[in-house]
């Protein structure tokens, strides 16, 4: 399906990138990656080393480096996007300086409220002196994980975003005991699935963002998540056994090369601290964290905007060097990595090593049975769903991260079709919840979806008769401002191409309309395509204000 109107749509937006080796990485590992810090006695950044000055090793032995950068000694801006129409919006991250850390603060509202409002306050002590151009987004995990602020250098947008977090919990629970936890495992489960899957969708949403991202990370740790083993000794058989999803969340975030800062928000603690037992197996814990990504742990203190501060400097200036792992396939093991400079007296900070895990494969299998829970035009079901589209459906949630693994455009304008003597049937299924007269043709506005997507963000696989074809499904949900679903589509576009159309295909990609029918008010749309083959995947969400149907 074609228009003059679709086709538009790629020539205002730049080619998407083919994806390499580093950007891939969680799908088909091809390079190891390895970002390394280093620093004098002082703690001061040291640049200028060459790719002769290292040594990497893995399981002990010397591996040849196959890619060498340093990061942080200067700043080139890149091409800037181009400005977009009204209408027109894309999951094509806008450009950014070709070197240059992104940091991005993630808050929690699953555990103590004390210790959120701690932590956003001591954000916000940052923020107020944070350097010109630092590139930061805050992101929050309630229920589910939500984007406050996108990346930015904007410290106003920043600190109105923190500002904005509700330190109040949601759920979860703090460990203070065995005894307390033993009466609290399904808290507990809970809030570990829900980290796990905030840090797989942290992993899967900044893979096509360049360069190091610096996870700042406000948690008082989840020792039953990183130590099962102890708690299940001392009888806790209520917990679950999350090791296989924290495992593959890690691989996520180390191929997209994003690291862990941990920040515990309880402060300072000593041996007369009434849970201070229980804080050592959660420091543990946060180290866990950030030494399995190649971050760092911040613990046992007060200052934690001086914590913020010395992890996002540290995190800017540091040598990425990749080479190619001598295991072909996937053995499950864990594999250890030692990086060593020539020159004496200097400090490394990288990550540890890693557990050679086929990501795709396990990420099917820890999904294979997840049930989804959609709401449609009759009632709430849940069905059974391939793994991927259980993923893909799940990042559709309102407020989730923008996904970013298959870049495309969309227009979203009202439809300008003349009206028709009847009403025409609803376009999508429309909630029923909404009150009678919204749901009636007449009080509501038909929009245009239109999809564009590149030749080179989609699968083609081999057909019969020389053919190629490619199946690629398209999901587009409307909230409303409590993020209660107002309507959706779900299809699946599967395309059969002949050899003389290839060409022309390769030139102009997948272009796909679709309607919805909207009530009017204030609500998000959030629109999605999946490569069905690949498992590769893209989310927007945008703002739309719908107007009242005209009562001609």
């Amino acid at each position: 399906m074609r228009s003059l109107l679709s086709l538009s749509l790629l020539l205002l937006l730049p080619t998407p990138p083919q994806q390499d080796a580093t950007t891939t990485l969680h799908v088909n590992t091809k390079l190891t990656v390895v970002n390394v810090t280093v620093t004098d006695k002082a703690g001061n950044p040291v640049h200028g080393l060459k790719p002769s000055d290292f040594v990497i090793k893995e399981d002990g032995k010397a591996q040849p480096i196959k890619n060498f950068d340093e990061y942080g000694t200067t700043v080139t801006p890149g091409v800037p996007a181009p400005k977009l129409p009204p209408g027109l919006y894309t999951n094509m991250p806008a450009a950014a300086p070709a070197k240059g850390t992104v940091n991005i603060l993630l808050f929690s509202r699953l555990g103590r409220w004390e210790d959120a409002y701690y932590a956003r306050n001591q954000a916000l002590e940052y923020l107020k002196t944070m350097p010109e151009g630092t590139r930061v987004a805050v992101l929050v995990i309630e229920d589910h994980l939500r984007v406050v602020q996108n990346i930015t250098s904007d410290r106003d947008l920043l600190i109105g975003a923190v500002d904005s977090i509700n330190a109040l919990p949601v759920g979860g629970t703090t460990y203070q005991s065995i005894k307390l936890l033993k009466h609290d495992c399904v808290l507990a489960n809970e809030q570990s699935h829900s980290t796990v899957d905030a840090l797989r969708q942290i992993g899967s949403s900044y893979a096509a963002v360049p360069g190091r991202k610096n996870l700042i990370w406000f948690s008082h740790g989840l020792p039953w998540l990183t130590n099962i083993a102890y708690f299940r000794a001392h009888g806790l058989d209520c917990l679950d056994d999350d090791t296989q999803q924290l495992q593959a969340a890690y691989g996520m975030l180390s191929a997209s090369q994003v690291a862990i800062s941990s920040v515990d928000p309880r402060g300072l603690e000593g041996p007369f601290t009434s849970d201070f037992m229980s804080g050592q197996l959660n420091q543990e814990s946060i180290r866990d964290f950030a030494e399995s990504t190649g971050g760092t742990a911040y613990y046992n203190r007060n200052d934690l905007d001086a914590a913020v501060a010395q992890s996002i400097t540290s995190n800017s200036d540091y040598y990425s060097i990749a080479y190619t792992p001598p295991l072909v396939g996937y053995d499950g093991k864990h594999h250890s990595i030692s990086v060593k400079v020539n020159r004496a007296g200097l400090q490394l900070s990288y990550r540890q090593g890693y557990t050679s895990l086929d990501l795709a494969s396990l990420n099917n299998a820890i999904t294979k049975s997840a049930k989804v829970t959609r709401s449609d035009a009759s009632s709430t079901a849940s069905a059974q769903l391939p793994p991927t589209i259980s993923a893909f459906r799940a990042d559709m949630g309102h407020g989730t991260p923008t996904g970013l693994q298959l870049l495309f455009a969309t227009r979203v304008l009202p439809d300008t079709t003349p009206a028709r003597p009847a009403p025409l049937p609803v376009q999508g299924a429309l909630n029923p919840k909404l009150t009678p007269s919204s749901n009636k043709p007449n009080k509501l506005t038909r929009y245009d979806v239109v999809y564009s997507i590149a030749a080179n963000q989609i699968t083609l696989a081999d057909g019969p008769d020389s053919t190629h074809t490619a199946s690629v499904e398209f999901d587009i949900v409307a909230y409303g401002e409590d993020g209660t679903p107002l309507n959706y589509i779900a299809q699946s576009a599967n395309l059969s191409i002949k050899p003389e159309e290839l060409a022309q295909f390769q030139q102009d990609g997948l272009q796909i309309p679709f309607q919805l029918d909207l009530p009017p008010g204030k609500l998000f749309l959030r629109v999605g395509a999946l490569d069905l083959p690949s498992g590769k995947y893209g989310t927007l969400e945008v703002a739309q204000t719908v107007a009242k149907p005209s009562s001609k």
